[in-house]
């Protein structure tokens, strides 16, 4: 996988005032800081350097200017696209932000050739699974006391050819 060639991916993508393109090592600094936010296990800054550098691993960013507005990231495996986090800053939500950085996701996981999106999702995070099930993601099932603090999760998922990714 290409950490800089954005042109490889029809990238970056203009929307309005965002810029969407993969992240740059740069911004790894704030996504930790969303994460430490968002989340109630947040990945470290040392864990998400260690994950963006593996070859698998894909991450993109929404930007307004220089801050990030939102952010996804995903490994491949075999023909899967696994979602490591997916995350919107509290004062861009309801923006259609989400949807735009999981569509580009999916664009690049089709460009390697990757069928299936899949993911687990916390399950309280109604807002995430309402906009994933917009986008034609289906449930396949709970996996009790997934998250560490005892959360069950929804596992999710997406065939990326059959137009389902949105």
């Amino acid at each position: 996988m290409h950490k800089f060639r954005d042109s490889t991916y029809r990238l970056p993508e203009r929307c309005g005032r965002f810029n969407v393109g993969l992240l740059k090592p740069w911004e790894l600094r704030q996504v930790a800081r969303l994460e430490a936010e968002n989340f109630p296990e947040p990945l470290s800054l040392a864990s998400l350097l260690y994950l963006w550098l593996q070859p698998r691993t894909t991450y993109i960013a929404v930007r307004d200017g220089k801050k990030l507005a939102a952010y996804i990231g995903f490994q491949a495996y075999g023909p899967f696209a696994h979602t490591i986090s997916m995350c919107v800053a509290g004062a861009y939500r309801r923006q259609g932000l989400g949807r735009l950085v999981q569509l580009a996701a999916n664009r690049v996981a089709i460009k390697h050739g990757l069928r299936c999106f899949c993911g687990e999702v916390r399950s309280s995070n109604t807002p995430q699974l309402q906009l994933l099930r917009s986008m034609g993601w289906r449930e396949g099932g709970r996996f009790p006391r997934f998250f560490g603090n005892g959360e069950d999760a929804v596992f999710v998922f997406c065939l990326l050819e059959d137009d389902g990714g949105g």
